[in-house]
């Protein structure tokens, strides 16, 4: 008597899914707002200083006054309410077998990626970071460019932990450990 074996492909209930989109996400420290805020003043500082040495001394931008400096505290304003807006948005999650990361306010976007796509992490500390105690992890994904995932905002004490938890859940995943029988 031979048994046989029959290919199946049975649909799946997508109501019985885990939605991702109920997941409590983690939220970027308060103080990162305040990097944001100093990069955001630091672009608009220079770019405050070379319009006002170009309405200084080019004679030909001079008319143009009345429109450059509203247009140019307009822009630093709509700059603000933006990246405040996205502050406000980005969130992340370190699950048992993904990374999900969310930002966005025009254009929302979700990333998740499995621990077992991920090839290497990175911890970043930039000058303005280090004065908050703050960190960015970058995961690095075998799909490339757009797999990757910045967390920005983190303690730097939490990136930390996140990332060595994720670096033994990734070598867990290549290195499985199998247990040996002593009868064999």
């Amino acid at each position: 008597m031979t048994t046989e074996t029959f290919f199946t492909n049975e649909v799946i209930d997508l109501d019985l899914l885990p939605k991702y989109e109920d997941i409590q996400l983690s939220r970027p420290h308060p103080d990162y707002w305040k990097i944001i805020c100093i990069n955001l003043f630091i672009f608009f500082g220079l770019l405050g200083i070379t319009i006002g040495i170009l309405l200084f001394f080019v004679d030909e931008v001079k008319p143009n006054a009345k429109w450059i400096i509203p247009l140019y505290f307009a822009l630093l304003a709509i700059f603000l309410l933006l990246f405040r807006a996205s502050f406000k948005k980005r969130g992340y999650a370190i699950r048992a077998h993904d990374v999900i990361y969310k930002s966005g306010v025009i254009a929302e976007s979700t990333i998740i990626v499995p621990l077992n796509r991920i090839q290497h992490i990175e911890l970043n500390e930039g000058i303005f970071s280090r004065m908050y105690k703050l960190g960015s992890l970058q995961l690095f994904t075998a799909g490339g460019q757009t797999g990757h995932i910045h967390i920005s905002g983190i303690a730097i004490d939490e990136a930390k932990r996140i990332r060595d938890l994720l670096l033994k859940k990734i070598d867990l995943l290549e290195n499985p450990i199998t247990e040996l029988n002593p009868n064999e």
